[in-house]
């Protein structure tokens, strides 16, 4: 497994920007996703992707998914490839958000295009996945379902329970993403149109995986 150099510097630069955030009055609402992103105050949508909305779980549990999924992707596409999906994927969300939840920011969205990355190559069964990029990538969608109604992450613990270590569950591992980018889509959730746009640009940009 090749080290994440992507991963840890993203992480690192976030999560040093979410301290400042944690320390300074008002970052937040300076940064932050709202409708003056598209009037006038542009850095908005890029500057959403390094704050959280979330308080201090919703952060740790953001830059928790960030290293674990980042370095899924890492795997198993190219480093210019990684930033397309994390950034590309994460600006073009953020007009999603501007349509559905116009106030908010947090780099969860970002992690949302790794992950179809993740999904394509769990559906390939790449060879270069680590063994527990299926758990965790189920994980995360258990997280997203959380962010709706908590209780929920049990059944994200619980399907991890039932695919890690699992040779047949990997592909519907990979399946799991595009459902849940559906049903977030359907409630107009900023994080079913990330998914989505994620796996769409996977698709068109992938390469044969290796077995």
């Amino acid at each position: 497994m090749r080290f994440p150099v992507l991963t840890v510097g993203v992480t690192t630069v976030t999560a040093a920007t979410n301290l400042v955030q944690l320390t300074v009055p008002g970052v937040l609402e300076r940064f932050e996703r709202t409708p003056a992103g598209l009037h006038g105050e542009w850095w908005r949508t890029v500057t959403s992707l390094f704050v959280q909305d979330s308080g201090i779980a919703g952060t740790v549990s953001n830059l928790l998914f960030l290293v674990l999924i980042g370095t899924v992707a890492e795997q198993v596409v190219s480093r210019p490839r990684w930033l397309l999906h994390y950034f590309g994927v994460g600006l073009a969300s953020e007009f999603v958000g501007y349509l559905w939840q116009p106030v908010g920011g947090g780099n969860s969205i970002a992690v949302c295009g790794l992950t179809g990355v993740a999904a394509l190559a769990l559906w390939q069964r790449d060879s270069r996945l680590p063994a527990w990029a299926a758990g965790a990538t189920v994980l995360w969608c258990g997280a997203l379902f959380a962010s709706l109604w908590w209780p929920l992450l049990v059944v994200g613990v619980v399907a991890v329970a039932i695919v890690q270590g699992r040779p047949w569950a990997v592909r519907p591992a990979g399946a799991a993403v595009a459902l849940t980018g559906v049903f977030l889509s359907a409630l107009t959730n900023i994080h079913g149109g990330a998914l989505l746009i994620g796996i769409l640009l996977a698709l068109l940009t992938t390469r044969p995986a290796r077995r």
